[in-house]
């Protein structure tokens, strides 16, 4: 092994450490996602700041696909919530009269 590959793959985990304590800071875990999938699973605080919040995020990340981000679950204890959303075309939102 070269100096140059030792120092990529030193690279590589540091920038992974950092994602992973900075992704830890965020009240709005989005907890499942991808490009096979279009549902969305959030863990996030029980307030109305933290349900606001993941509404625009799941908007948001629809709104990249062109489609429409409608909720379909949302269970909560007194501190923390976990909510589902899926991306849906507007024509499948009216379809399923969601």
């Amino acid at each position: 092994m070269n100096v140059q590959s030792l120092l990529a793959k030193s690279m590589t985990r540091r920038t992974l450490l950092l994602v992973l304590l900075l992704s830890a800071c965020s009240d709005n875990l989005l907890l499942s996602y991808g490009d096979d999938t279009n549902f969305l699973l959030f863990d996030h605080p029980n307030s109305e700041k933290a349900i606001a919040d993941v509404r625009a995020r799941a908007e948001g990340l629809c709104a990249e696909r062109k489609q429409q981000a409608t909720k379909t679950e949302s269970v909560c204890s007194l501190d923390n919530c976990t909510t589902n959303y899926q991306c849906m075309d507007k024509a499948g939102v009216v379809r399923d009269a969601l």
